[in-house]
């Protein structure tokens, strides 16, 4: 009999006797078989495991749950009638059946706290119930995500969370293999997958709202923590809610951002030609970069009153440092210009820099290693041109390239790198028909070196290139434009090796060249008249050396007869000088010899007073030019306003002060309103020579008072500015003013009085400019304060013996009784006079100096157990014993110590 009639039996035998004993619960004992009961009730009861057990088995699907309640129902009432008519009619098998019918319940139906493999059914069911409730939870997660409604999905992934973390562990409980399988992979799974598929989202959400009341509650390390997780995480959120938590992520970084104090975050040496400064806030250009005033942000150099780089090594200083502002204005750039280079420690001072916003960031100092000891290497290479171009890009920018050989095989090729030093990249031209095409070629670069001479890591270095390119195509010119009756364009096909030949009307014209290397602009000094011209194009060369053709074209020069047009204006300051910068609606020239402002013009001063110019401001050559051109052109122009007073103008713009490129003068006489400020300094300070005639003065033993040509920033103060002879200098202060600095030196630093060999150095003036290095001479006397010793040599005497000569601190009057303090035991005693003598026989006397002197006590000593102490006030050192004059004055006063008086 198969598995399946085998079955189909025992259901069919457990339903009838279930029904017999349904129908007849009091039937007579006799009539009623016992053992066919029990076992039609334990067939029941497997049947109900059956019915979910060999479904998932046979056919890999679950059941129909009604099918399952229905055999789980049937079997608790087939087990609670077969324990009725055990209960009544077991006879001495009661027992043994009741027992045999509870396990066979407790096995397949039910049992409360059931172990592995019990209460199958039940288990089942519930584990079913709940699966279906976590895949309903799955289906609503996905219609948020769907409909793009974030909070609900949060709400859902939360719970679902909950359920996957705490409660899915029913599903292992389920007996059987297949079906516990069956119930993960069609229900945790796919609710598993969809939750996990949302934890950057709801990471990133959760986290950016914490970073929001964290920076509310003013607890700014808790929402940089946040912002952290945020900001990497933001970048792997679903695409449902991709925009909704990109702006949840700027909202909370800017909220953190606008709550940050600004500061310095770090300043580090990127190599020997770079330094990098890192703000946590975006700052004003204007403040870290000193714009040169021209299109060409190369020129750009750091502003002197916001940064400073002061050599501590006796290195020399880098007297030119590029600058510039990574795009979101946080990363500072410094770039040691031309040749010149960083090396050994700097102190890098930072202040006066703004944010965007316009807090100021505080002031900040460090000190930097710029030691380079990692060798360069060669970074990547490409291609340009249309690969004619082989471009190397190095890991850091080289002093030079050294030796740049290309082998074809064994057989070397010509060939001419283009390098400058200071660069990061070179460039080697493979036009040349010496260069084979599609073969490999080998580059081999010998003894390349940074600034710190570190060579090339390997040396040689290798790389393997290849030209795939020929180029044997002519350059054409592809079109000719006319701008006006003294310029046109004219476009060619490719880059050129140098400036054609363009002639109009027969005249040559002044060339230059676009950003493209296509578009070349022929200018001639004066206008045609308008008319129909010649241009001619000759004497031009691709990168491969194809000669192009010489070409003409006729074109028609139309005079250009409308005037500028004055747009805006604005004040600016170039290289700290106040400039009035005009904007007009094209590119125009300047014009020389015209009155801006006269000197009967009227403006109002700081204090709101009326007042006269007083002196015209003239354009000059000098004075009046194009603001930050490019090509030699540009629509604005800068007048140097220094001259002018402070305060608020009103003037008329002059008719000529600018013509357009075709000689229209402009002519609207536009009134404008500017308000003329205060320029920073240009000029380095410098010592003032008028003050004591170097600009140093030793104005006592201990002190120096330098003076200088401008006021000073407070990094002068700095006491590494002051070399005096290798001593050390102990305090630096503004003296009066913030033109003199007196310099204190260390008690007794200076051994010996002369000539000083004095360096100064670094001292910047209030617009951070630094002053030449200087080296003077300065007579000093030495500031070691004269010591004594003294000793009892009889009960009334005491000998004073000084380190070095000494005398009254006015050397007209002698040394007294007031200038010695003697105590015995504590108690002041009377010192009567001051001898030569050890017999107090000879008084010492005035204009005199002494190393020895000899105390008269008025009464003696009689108790030697008693300490006896000595001072000395109001006497200082000389040059000499015997007669003195002023001229023999040192002037350290003499030690202030108590000494002890020997015995």
């Amino acid at each position: 009999m198969d598995k399946k009639k085998a079955v189909k039996l025992a259901t069919a035998s457990a339903v009838a006797a279930s029904a017999f004993v349904a129908a007849n619960p009091h039937a007579s004992q006799a009539a009623t078989d016992v053992a066919t009961v029990v076992s039609q009730a334990k067939a029941q009861m497997k049947e109900a495991y059956y019915t979910y057990s060999h479904t998932v088995t046979e056919t890999g699907q679950f059941p129909d749950i009604k099918d399952v309640y229905a055999a789980y129902n049937k079997a608790k009432q087939a087990y609670a009638n077969a324990v009725a008519v055990v209960n009544k009619a077991g006879g001495a098998k009661k027992d043994a059946y009741l027992a045999d019918l509870q396990a066979t319940y407790e096995t397949y139906v039910f049992k409360a706290n059931p172990k592995s493999g019990e209460a199958r059914v039940a288990t089942y069911i519930d584990a079913y119930n709940y699966a279906t409730k976590l895949d309903k939870m799955r289906q609503e997660l996905k219609a948020a995500v769907d409909a793009k409604d974030l909070k609900k999905a949060e709400e859902l992934y939360h719970k679902i969370s909950y359920e996957l973390k705490t409660r899915t562990v029913i599903l292992d409980r389920v007996y059987g293999q297949s079906t516990r399988e069956l119930l993960r992979s069609t229900f945790k799974a796919d609710a598993q997958a969809l939750r996990d598929s949302l934890i950057y989202d709801i990471t990133v959400a959760m986290k950016a709202r914490e970073a929001q009341d964290a920076v509310k509650a003013g607890n700014l390390d808790k929402a940089k923590a946040a912002l952290d997780q945020v900001n990497q995480y933001v970048s792997k959120v679903t695409d449902a809610f991709k925009a909704e938590l990109q702006k949840a992520a700027q909202e909370a970084n800017a909220a953190y951002e606008a709550a940050l104090p600004p500061k310095v975050e770090s300043v580090t040496a990127v190599n020997a030609k770079t330094l990098e400064i890192k703000f946590n806030k975006a700052v004003d250009a204007a403040t870290v970069i000193d714009n040169k005033g021209t299109s060409d942000t190369s020129d750009d150099v750091v502003k002197a009153s916001a940064i400073t780089l002061t050599a501590i090594d006796s290195q020399g200083p880098v007297s030119t440092v590029k600058a510039s502002l990574s795009d979101d204005k946080k990363t500072l750039k410094l770039v040691a210009d031309g040749n010149q280079f960083f090396t050994k420690r700097y102190v890098v001072d930072i202040k006066n820099v703004k944010t965007l916003d316009g807090k100021d960031v505080p002031a900040y100092t460090t000190t930097i290693d710029t030691t380079d000891s990692v060798r360069p290497s060669v970074l990547s290479f490409s291609y340009a041109d249309n690969g004619l171009t082989l471009k190397v890009k190095f890991s850091e920018p080289l002093a030079s390239v050294g030796t740049v050989k290309l082998y074809d095989g064994t057989t070397e090729i010509s060939v001419s790198p283009k390098f400058t030093a200071g660069d990061d990249e070179m460039t080697i031209n493979l036009a040349s028909s010496s260069v084979p095409v599609n073969k490999d070629l080998t580059l081999k670069i010998f003894g390349a070196v940074d600034y710190n001479g570190n060579v090339i890591n390997p040396n040689p270095a290798e790389l393997t290139v290849k030209k795939t390119t020929v180029d044997i195509t002519k350059p054409v010119v592809q079109s000719i434009e006319a701008v006006n009756t003294k310029t046109v364009k004219v476009t060619f096909s490719e880059k050129l090796l140098s400036a054609p030949t363009i002639k109009i009307g027969g005249q040559t014209a002044s060339v230059s060249v676009d950003s493209t290397g296509l578009v070349y602009t022929a200018t001639l000094a004066s206008a045609l008249s308008k008319g129909v011209y010649a241009v001619e194009v000759s004497d031009y060369k691709d990168l491969a050396g194809n000669s192009g053709d010489a070409y003409t074209k006729v074109v028609q020069l139309k005079a250009d007869n409308t005037a500028p047009k004055f747009v805006s204006s604005q004040v600016v300051k170039i290289n700290g000088v106040e400039h009035l910068v005009l904007t007009f609606d094209e590119e125009v020239t300047t014009g020389s010899n015209i009155t801006v402002v006269q000197s009967s013009d009227k403006y109002i001063d700081e204090n709101n007073v009326l007042k006269a110019v007083g002196a015209d401001l003239k354009t000059t050559s000098d004075n009046f030019k194009l603001y930050l051109p490019t090509d030699g052109k540009s629509k604005s122009v800068a007048l140097n306003i220094s001259s002018l007073p402070k305060g608020t103008y009103t003037v008329t713009l002059p008719n000529g002060l600018v013509s357009d490129l075709a000689d229209n003068a402009y002519a609207e006489r536009k009134q404008i309103t500017f308000v003329r400020g205060s320029d920073s300094l240009t000029t380095k300070p410098a010592l003032d020579t008028a003050y004591d005639g170097n600009g140093v003065k030793a104005d006592n033993n201990n002190e120096l008072v330098f003076a200088f040509t401008q006021n000073l920033d407070a990094s002068a103060l700095n006491l590494s500015n002051f070399n005096i002879n290798g001593l050390t200098v102990t305090k630096a202060v503004f003296d009066g003013d913030t033109k003199h600095i007196r310099v204190t030196l260390a008690p007794g630093a200076n051994t010996w009085t002369g000539t000083h060999v004095i360096t100064i150095s670094n001292i910047k003036n209030t617009s951070g400019l630094v002053m030449d290095t200087v080296t003077v001479n300065e007579y000093m006397k030495e500031n070691v304060a004269p010591t004594f010793t003294a000793t009892l040599t009889s009960a009334d005497v005491i000998r004073v013996d000084f380190s070095e000569p000494v005398a009254n601190a006015m050397i007209s009057r002698v040394l007294s009784a007031n200038n010695f303090i003697v105590k015995v035991d504590g108690n002041v005693v009377t010192v009567s006079n001051v001898y030569e003598d050890n017999n107090a026989t000879n008084l010492v006397q005035n204009s005199k100096g002494y190393k020895t002197v000899y105390l008269k006590l008025q009464s003696p000593v009689t108790d030697l157990s008693k300490p006896i102490t000595l001072s000395a006030t109001d006497i200082v050192d000389v040059n000499q014993t015997g007669k003195i004059t002023d001229n023999n004055v040192v002037g350290n006063n003499v030690s202030a110590t108590v000494v002890n008086v020997a015995k």
